[in-house]
């Protein structure tokens, strides 16, 4: 009895220095490993925004009314696939019409006329021409009959000189003398007729000349007018034919609706009022917008990301996987863009479609546990300094004081 009960207390002496010892070592490996991952392990930093969506890499289109009217047809369906220049909408043009056809009726008036008045202004210069053609002709004919008066009236001078002389010597009678004399005069009143009948050519061209001419300037001033009225007419109907066009509002370009207001038949629309944005077909690409200070210094081209989207758990549907392409170099509104291109992932049941909104992470870095604590100590420590700034004291003036 008393053998077995010294060998128990030997064993209970033996256990109760080899527990702690146990207990000793376990804690200081642990103490030990746990040392060695806060310093050599490696933690992925992210920057992380809220405000991140999907987007095509090419510019959307927003549509927007041209100008004020009442919806007649809408075609503004979400989803529709349209090509350039497919009717989207179309606006009541009544009025519009009413007042093109009322100037191409006028057009079709006025054509008429001018080439009425076109006919008319040949026929009267080609009249003036004959009859000034006719006047010289009539005039040249009377120079004509004066020079040759001129020459019978010379040569009656000659005669009645050499029969005054005749009859001064009593060679001829003075009877004979009277005659020469009297044809001698009417040689001279044959001239002066014809002298007067060429001045009266000659004020009859030029007065039906002038008036020819006031004839011709008169259609050309009338020309001139229906010419002007013509063409402010046809200026009336392009503006009509084009203000036309934008009561049907066509597709700017191919691509697919992602968004529209909401038309009825008989809705009012004003002119600039946002109707549908259009995206064109491209490639899908992530954007995204962080703080300026999570940003610059921190995020470059070539980083991985990755994209939670909203409404589809990340816990069941995954995430998209980016790589960092590109971001502004300076903010803009406060916010600073960075643009991702998502890598190719055919098991994702994630749709790719833009405008889908996420939040988006950007690998920036791989640090230490250590590091990391260290970092955020000393972030924050300098947010303090420059919370608190200190209050610089005020030296004692020389030579001291009591």
């Amino acid at each position: 009895m008393s053998a077995d009960f010294s060998h128990s207390l030997r064993a209970l002496r033996e256990d109760g220095f080899r527990r702690p010892g146990r207990v000793l070592i376990i804690l200081a490996l642990f103490t030990f490993g746990w040392l060695a991952w806060f310093i050599f392990a490696r933690v992925t930093v992210y920057e992380v925004s809220e405000n991140a969506r999907l987007e095509v890499d090419r510019a959307v289109f927003p549509v927007e009314a041209q100008v004020d009217g009442r919806v007649l047809a809408s075609h503004l369906d979400i989803g529709r696939r349209v090509e350039k220049g497919d009717v989207l909408l179309e606006l009541d043009s009544n009025v519009q019409r009413l007042k093109l056809q009322e100037e191409q009726a006028r057009l079709d008036t006025l054509l008429p006329q001018l080439e009425t008045l076109q006919s008319e202004l040949a026929a009267q210069r080609q009249a003036l021409g004959a009859e000034g053609q006719a006047a010289s002709s009539q005039l040249s004919e009377a120079q004509a009959n004066k020079r040759e008066a001129q020459a019978a009236l010379s040569y009656a001078d000659e005669e009645q000189t050499r029969f005054k002389s005749l009859a001064q010597s009593q060679v001829i009678s003075q009877l004979d003398y009277l005659k020469t004399k009297a044809e001698r005069e009417k040689r001279r009143a044959a001239l002066d007729a014809v002298e007067q009948e060429a001045d009266r050519l000659h004020s009859e061209r030029l007065n039906r000349k002038s008036q020819g001419m006031a004839q011709v300037a008169r259609l050309e001033r009338e020309l001139a007018s229906m010419q002007g009225l013509i063409t402010t007419t046809k200026a009336h109907i392009a503006t009509l034919t084009h203000d036309l066009e934008l009561f049907v509002l066509r597709a700017p370009a191919s691509g697919q609706i992602g968004e529209v207001a909401r038309l009825q038949p008989g809705s009012e629309v004003k002119r600039g009022d946002p109707l549908a944005v259009l995206v064109p077909p491209g490639q899908i690409r992530v954007v995204a917008d962080f703080k300026p200070s999570d940003a610059l210094g921190h995020i470059r081209p070539g980083q991985t990301a990755r994209m939670r989207m909203q409404g589809f758990p990340w816990a069941e549907y995954g995430v998209l996987n980016a790589t960092v392409s590109r971001l502004a170099s300076e903010a803009r509104d406060g916010k600073v863009r960075v643009e991702c291109e998502l890598q190719p992932d055919g098991s994702s049941r994630i749709p790719r479609q833009h405008g889908l909104p996420g939040s988006l992470e950007v690998a920036v870095d791989d640090v230490s546990p250590a590091a990391l604590i260290l970092r955020e100590a000393g972030q924050r420590l300098g947010a303090q300094a420059s919370s608190n700034p200190p209050t610089p004291t005020s030296a004692p003036p020389p030579g001291g004081g009591s």
